[in-house]
């Protein structure tokens, strides 16, 4: 039977980026609030579950901006497995939860593209699941490739 446990949902602050290094100031925040709320949420319960809502690593300005979409993909795409989930990997371990979230990232077998990804990461750290995979493409042109690891 699976002990009880808390879940909690974080509603960040998005910074919106221009390039991929630009992404570490969205992560900090995330840091501080998972800090805050695993800390005030786990009075009762442990926290076992984080969610990081879509957009908070990166932001929609593709979207917003009009980006091109290969330039995008170069420039503000993450790689998964990479430094980002490596990042929250660490976050992981230390609140010994599993934390969910999305990004857009790349797939080496469609370069010059990018993905909207969903991902989970285990508390020991690792990736445990990669879902998802839907091709961001501008006027609706999406298309599906399932990717699971």
């Amino acid at each position: 039977m699976i002990e009880p446990y808390q879940a909690i949902g974080l509603v960040p602050t998005m910074r919106g980026i221009r390039h991929r290094d630009e992404i570490g100031v969205n992560l900090e925040h995330i840091s501080h609030l998972i800090n805050a709320a695993s800390w005030l949420s786990s009075l009762d319960l442990p926290v076992r579950l984080i969610a990081i809502p879509e957009g908070a690593l990166q932001g929609f300005n593709d979207e917003v901006l009009d980006l091109d979409h290969e330039t995008f993909a170069r420039e503000c795409a993450i790689d998964v497995p990479g430094p980002e989930t490596d990042y929250l990997g660490k976050l992981a371990r230390q609140w010994d939860a599993f934390v969910m979230a999305q990004a857009k990232a790349r797939h080496p077998e469609f370069p010059g593209r990018f993905f909207n990804v969903g991902f989970v990461l285990s508390p020991e750290g690792e990736i445990t699941r990669v879902q998802g995979m839907v091709a961001t493409v501008p006027v609706d042109g999406t298309f599906r490739v399932n990717n699971t690891l």
